[in-house]
């Protein structure tokens, strides 16, 4: 079974990596490959494929899915697309997704994961994972955190792990660079122990199902 991920970006991407390898460990018969993009982006006006790649997800989003359905039409592959969700409706966003795979007449098999609201409420699913990779992890926030809840799911991580928490954080790393660095260090260091089985963020156990499902007998 092939997996090919499409992925917001590269602290998602390292994330997901991770994942799969832990999948893999188990499940040998399987292989993936993930393509990061430089940020969501945006949908555009008619959603399908066009000559100019943006680096964005949902301004590709078409030329993507149409190229690895066509490219992957004979072997058992699924294409994932894997985005978060940050303040949209859940449910009106992915028909938004399912649209454009319709609209360009996706014929492998494909599924949108949203991670509610970002990609962050997966590592601040698995506790034990944050206490692992910190130690010095503030507790007090991670306890008020609500799983899968729209609150700045990313500052809440930084907040929970960053010495000096996020007063700090902000300080020392003011640009958007500085950001997705740390969220891909976070990634990394939180990601090599988690347990799939454990995460208590729903939209996570809907991606690990989704794989799941997916994987050979």
């Amino acid at each position: 079974m092939y997996f090919q991920f499409l992925i917001e970006d590269m602290s998602s991407a390292e994330l997901i990596e991770i994942l799969m390898n832990k999948i893999a460990e188990k499940s040998q018969k399987i292989e993936y490959d993930c393509k990061y993009f430089h940020g969501l982006g945006g949908f555009t006006k008619k959603n399908t494929v066009k000559e100019t790649k943006t680096g964005k997800l949902l301004n590709d989003l078409a030329t993507y899915l149409k190229g690895f359905s066509k490219s992957l039409q004979n072997i058992q592959a699924a294409i994932i697309v894997v985005v978060d969700n940050d303040d949209r409706d859940t449910n009106y966003f992915q028909r938004q997704l399912r649209e454009i795979a319709e609209q360009n007449e996706i014929k492998t098999d494909h599924v949108f994961c949203i991670a509610v609201e970002e990609v962050e409420a997966w590592l601040l699913g698995d506790e034990e994972a944050v206490k692992a990779a910190y130690p010095s992890a503030k507790l007090q926030v991670l306890h008020s955190y609500v799983q899968d809840s729209i609150c700045g799911t990313w500052e809440v991580l930084a907040d929970t792990v960053y010495p000096g928490g996020l007063a700090k954080f902000r300080k020392n790393c003011p640009t958007y660079v500085d950001i997705g660095k740390y969220k891909t260090i976070w990634a990394k260091e939180i990601g090599i122990h988690m347990d799939i089985s454990k995460n208590k963020s729903p939209s996570f156990q809907t991606f690990i199902s989704e794989i799941q499902k997916r994987l050979p007998a």
